[in-house]
């Protein structure tokens, strides 16, 4: 649940940045990434931020499994994803300021 929850709070943020920079988000999950990444093409967003697109990339390939399998997640793995989630969540917010 921890991972699935994570999954959309990243979606929604990204959505946040593709929406000021690029006036549109993702219709699919799987675009999350690709978007961050048009971002990051046009110098929208500082390339100190590059690295951010890799976690939104394992987020949409592992999103299926939690969200719709409803796999289970060790303690560790759902720390990682909630320490991710956070460091996502507060670059958003560090670019949209």
């Amino acid at each position: 649940m921890v991972a699935a929850q994570c999954v959309h709070a990243l979606i929604k943020a990204n959505d946040a940045l593709t929406l000021r920079f690029l006036r549109r988000r993702s219709t699919r999950h799987e675009d999350a990434a690709l978007l961050f990444g048009e971002i990051l093409r046009q110098r929208k967003v500082p390339a100190e931020y590059a690295d951010l697109r890799e976690i939104l990339v394992r987020a949409m390939s592992e999103k299926s499994e939690y969200d719709y399998k409803g796999a289970e997640v060790s303690r560790d793995s759902a720390e990682r994803w909630i320490r991710r989630t956070e460091r996502f969540l507060r670059a958003v917010q560090e670019i949209l300021d």
